[in-house]
């Protein structure tokens, strides 16, 4: 199977159409400072597209100039590795950034499109990222459904979470053997199905 990461909730068919393929791996340290690790695909056909638009409709940058900039104006986060190729189809990103707080990850994204939370409640600590919204009301037609499915057919959204002790307890994926990070792979197709939010929590 393919695996596509949205570390951003599944907020337009536009953009789950423009050929963005994205891994992602957070690293969550005691203090709750972290590692964030990004490797993604963008086709170069979306990436001219965006290039002629004043408001850009890409959730991630294309370049590393763009990626420079776009760590170096948030607070609590900084670009610590990046790896950047390109062929004649795709642009092929790696990038790995260090962060003081959750916060400076959800202002990588348009606001509220991230979504992740940190708290210590009572013993235990609790990591939230809201994966989608759900459908408020909203029908999906079988028509769009089977389009969605056709396309995306192969295709898997992965979403990881590492904490720096043992899981006791998570909402969505999978724990690990280490038994300190939880893995979450769905289809697209399964999130738009999904009347309620989906929410990954992960407690330790």
């Amino acid at each position: 199977m393919k695996r596509w990461f949205f570390c951003f909730p599944v907020v337009m068919l536009v953009l789950l159409s423009s050929c963005i393929g994205i891994e992602s791996d957070i690293f969550i340290r005691q203090d709750g400072s972290g590692v964030l690790t990004l490797s993604y695909t963008v086709s170069q056909f979306i990436k001219n597209i965006d290039a002629g638009r004043s408001e850009k409709q890409l959730p991630l940058p294309v370049n590393e100039e763009e990626f420079r900039r776009s760590a170096g104006r948030i607070e609590g986060l900084s670009l610590t590795d990046l790896e950047e190729s390109e062929d004649e189809e795709n642009i092929y990103i790696r990038a790995e950034l260090e962060f003081d707080n959750v916060e400076a990850v959800n202002a990588l994204g348009r606001e509220g499109e991230i979504g992740i939370t940190l708290e210590t409640r009572d013993d235990a600590t609790i990591f939230r990222q809201l994966i989608y919204g759900g459908r408020q009301g909203e029908e999906i037609t079988e028509e769009s459904l089977e389009m969605i499915e056709t396309f995306f057919e192969g295709y898997e959204l992965v979403y990881s979470v590492s904490v720096p002790a043992q899981v006791r307890d998570h909402t969505l994926g999978v724990l690990e053997p280490d038994g300190r990070t939880v893995t979450y792979i769905v289809t697209v197709p399964e999130i738009l199905k999904a009347p309620e939010p989906l929410v990954l929590e992960v407690i330790w």
